[in-house]
């Protein structure tokens, strides 16, 4: 199916996550330009680079003739804090020096909190998880504009990457909730009225994953029980794969696709509405 997203510059952040390598893959299929920023994460961005170069080499039409290598977008690789002003703004600037204008931002990076009570959180945590989280998009989404404004054209995307934690809270992981809330609603719902003012089509969505199978939570979803428990409120009784989530978001980045959906929040989460608070009864009561 053609997406339109070959040769346009995709700005995506956390590309050295699970989700967001998987993200990146996606979008090279596509034949995409790719900014893929990482702070941290040097092991998993050297992983991409080899993923994505093997999957450059692999790329032929056809006729199993080499004219698709040739079709694949460049890519470029920058370590930023996404908490620093100063280290988003020079890496907007090296983005605009190797691509000029950016089509599509994809805002994936995040911290996950250690579990705690409120009662037992420090001001210092839960202004870092803002910082992490929250400021980190805002900054993003001032750099894009900026962007739009240099390169004036009818259309743009951006895809914040949630959480169903934003939707429907998550005990103990209060702070984490708060920051996806912000962004995809407050943030979300104002962005996209204001991204009309800089292109005419521009589109504004979000993402919201539920549990999802990565390297992050392997340790978490190799325990039976953990996982009857989770998927308890799930109708398809399921963990979402690192697929599930990027396809997602090509379909919104997409403007043939997706050309007239913004201001929504696509949830990953098989069905998923709520969490389950009290397990079953055993035994007398």
């Amino acid at each position: 199916m053609e997406t339109g997203l070959k040769g346009k510059t995709v700005l995506l952040t956390g590309a050295s996550g699970g989700i967001g390598s998987e993200i990146a893959k996606a979008f090279a299929d596509e034949g995409a330009n790719l900014v893929l920023t990482y702070f941290k994460g040097r092991t998993g961005i050297e992983k991409l680079k080899g993923e994505l170069e093997e999957q450059r080499s692999k790329a032929k039409d056809s006729n199993g003739s080499e004219e698709m290598k040739q079709n694949k977008g460049r890519n470029l690789y920058i370590p930023v804090d996404l908490t620093s002003e100063t280290d988003v703004d020079k890496m907007f600037k090296e983005a605009d020096n190797g691509f000029g204008r950016i089509d599509v931002l994809v805002a994936c990076a995040g911290a996950w909190s250690d579990p705690k009570y409120i009662a037992d959180r420090t001001l210092e945590e839960w202004e870092t998880a803002f910082k992490l989280n929250s400021t980190a998009c805002f900054l993003l989404a001032r750099g894009f504009f900026r962007n739009l404004r240099k390169y004036p054209e009818d259309n743009a995307s951006i895809v914040f990457i949630g959480s169903t934690a934003g939707d429907m809270g998550e005990a103990q992981h209060h702070d984490y909730a708060a920051t996806k809330s912000a962004i995809t609603v407050g943030l979300l719902h104002s962005l996209k009225v204001e991204i009309i003012d800089f292109a005419k089509f521009g589109r504004v969505n979000a993402v919201n994953p539920g549990w999802t199978a990565t390297a992050m939570t392997r340790g978490l979803l190799d325990d039976r029980q953990f996982v009857n428990t989770i998927t308890s409120t799930i109708p398809l009784r399921k963990v979402a794969t690192t697929k599930d989530v990027a396809s997602a978001v090509l379909f919104l980045s997409s403007d043939l696709l997706a050309g007239d959906i913004t201001g929504e929040v696509l949830t990953i989460a098989g069905g998923m509405r709520d969490r389950l608070y009290h397990g079953e009864l055993k035994g007398d009561v």
